[in-house]
């Protein structure tokens, strides 16, 4: 398997929850080359995937194309970026953290919609210097403070797939 396919493989978390999360619009924040916002398609969510890099943007619509998948997808500065209040059913994000783009999450889901967001925790920069900087990684029990008005169905943080310390949830806005 050649590493470009690898990364085509979705997140164990996103597929091992898939049954519980509700269909219809989803987000994907910071989706890179699409291999969680092309897994959502697949399953029949009606995608829109977001990322400030314009490659891995086109390598994702080609993805699409070759498996014909239909999704959404725009280039954007995520800095900037304000996401559709009351509007999406799902939102994923995975291994990007912006601290004040939290709370346009929690906004942009509808009542009854599902997070799944998973990232580095602290640890992983202390134990393996990635990333460089300790603000692109949640504090212990940070994630789970933010979503503490949802309903938390899972949070974990530790090692996950023997090489990375992260922080993991999925949860559903009351």
């Amino acid at each position: 398997m050649d590493t470009h396919q690898h990364h085509q493989i979705p997140a164990k978390l996103l597929v091992d929850f898939i049954g519980l999360l509700p269909k219809g619009k989803a987000l994907d924040i910071a989706m890179g080359e699409g291999r969680n916002a092309l897994y959502l398609a697949s399953q029949g969510f009606d995608v829109e995937g977001v990322d400030k890099n314009e490659e891995a943007v086109k390598a994702c619509l080609a993805s699409a194309k070759a498996c014909g998948l239909r999704l959404i997808v725009g280039t954007v500065d995520l800095e900037k970026y304000q996401i559709h209040p009351a509007h999406y059913d799902l939102i994923i994000c995975f291994y990007y953290l912006q601290r004040n783009l939290i709370s346009q999450i929690q906004l942009a889901l509808k009542a009854g919609g599902m997070l799944v967001y998973e990232t580095f925790l602290i640890d992983n920069h202390l134990q393996f210097g990635h990333p460089k900087h300790r603000e692109y990684c949640f504090e212990h029990n940070e994630l789970l403070n933010f979503f503490r008005d949802f309903r938390v169905l899972f949070y974990h943080e530790g090692m996950i797939e023997g090489r990375t310390i992260a922080a993991q949830i999925v949860a559903q806005k009351q």
